[in-house]
């Protein structure tokens, strides 16, 4: 492990370039890009604008893929069936529309899932013939035991495939997806992981369920990659079944190198991917920013729990955490008491209180997400508390 250079908190923030007046607790949406990485970024695209040709093509190419190949022992992914994607909705688009499906076939989603993906699944529904539906979990969440049960009894044979997330985005809750892929498998189910929240959040994500018949995960989340920078892991099994999401010159030439090239981009983010992963060497390694993240969310989700005075929405053990927590809002603060919408309610904590957080409903509840990464502190959260305290006294 590294030696620890930089201090963690409130004092790290001087790696980025965050707004000093600004309580940041949304890294989870964008993520946020160091400084370092930024001025790499700038300088990179100078020296490929020196011979585009040389710098995008015959330079980027062969180093996209060494790079890829270290991300994806990054997250525990074979590297022989592993390669770059834009996002992961783009990773999740490039399965679903390869992998082979009937009319009659049925895909499931849990109600807890990102949007985008639902939207992709309806979709995939439309053009392919098949059915989708989702799977309502209930709020509070017990445990990862309840998840499994409801995932699988909602398991017909009609089910083809089951898109899961391994990180909730409204919910933030950690799925438990190894349980699930192997119960799956046992009844003849692939199971596709969105994992766009585990890359830097969880170690080797990839890895926790390699049945799975592909996972993605960004690298501009949690691993503070520059924007546009995910990856795509396909079984090895199955590699000669999927195709990029966009199809240049290599089809059927292999899956990496259909996604190594996917057409003239920007080759920046993948090519300093290996450079945002080594940056959080400065704070003591992922170890040390992982086990801090995850104490911050469960200490966090706790205390605001017991001073806003709200049900936790999973077990305040953290058993079911990353580096997020979602946080059910004071009755005050509830659609029946105050009929804003969400994104006002969003919009007013940033405008008065100078604080950038998430603001959603989930079956007409209304919550706030907190995201936790090393530059943030207690106070950060405190700030939140007595802010949701004072919206909530005003609505009362």
């Amino acid at each position: 492990m590294a030696d620890l250079t930089s201090p963690i908190g409130r004092a790290a923030r001087v790696h980025w370039g965050l707004d000093e007046r600004l309580t940041f607790l949304n890294h989870g949406s964008f993520g946020a890009i160091p400084l370092a990485l930024l001025e790499r970024s700038a300088a990179l695209r100078r020296e490929i604008e020196r011979n585009p040709i040389e710098g995008v093509w015959r330079g980027a190419m062969p180093e996209i893929r060494r790079i890829a190949d270290h991300c994806a022992t990054f997250v525990g992914a074979p590297p022989q069936s592993t390669g770059f994607v834009t996002n992961a909705t783009a990773g999740i688009n490039a399965v679903l529309a390869s992998m082979p499906m009937s009319p009659g076939d049925e895909l499931l989603h849990l109600d807890h899932g990102y949007n985008a993906i639902w939207k992709t699944l309806e979709l995939t529904a439309r053009r392919r013939g098949v059915s989708v539906r989702q799977v309502a979990l209930p709020v509070p969440v017990s445990g990862p035991e309840q998840v499994v049960e409801i995932t699988l009894a909602a398991v017909t044979p009609a089910t083809k495939i089951i898109v899961l997330d391994q990180i909730t985005s409204p919910s933030a809750l950690r799925l438990p997806v190894a349980e699930i892929v192997r119960a799956a498998a046992a009844r003849g189910v692939e199971v596709v992981i969105d994992g766009a929240h585990a890359p830097g959040m969880l170690e080797r994500p990839a890895a926790e369920a390699p049945e799975a018949a592909a996972w993605t995960g960004n690298l501009h989340k949690w691993t503070c990659a520059l924007r546009g920078c995910a990856l795509l892991c396909v079984r090895p099994d199955l590699a000669s079944q999927i195709h990029a999401p966009i199809i240049s010159h290599h089809l059927d030439q292999g899956l990496t190198l259909e996604l190594d090239w996917q057409g003239t981009i920007d080759p920046t983010p993948w090519l300093l991917a290996g450079e945002a992963i080594a940056f959080m060497d400065r704070f003591g390694g992922w170890d040390v920013v992982r086990r801090h993240n995850h104490a911050l969310a469960v200490s966090m989700h706790a205390m605001l729990c017991e001073r806003l005075g709200v049900t936790p929405l999973s077990p305040l053990d953290g058993s079911m955490l990353g580096s997020m927590a979602t946080l059910r809002l004071p009755d005050p603060l509830q659609p029946e008491l105050d009929p804003r919408p969400a994104e006002a309610l969003q919009a007013a904590l940033l405008e008065r209180f100078a604080i950038e957080i998430p603001v959603m409903e989930l079956a007409g509840v209304r919550y706030t997400r907190i995201s936790c990464h090393i530059y943030n502190e207690v106070e950060d959260y405190e700030r939140l508390a007595a802010a949701l305290e004072q919206l909530s006294r005003a609505r009362a």
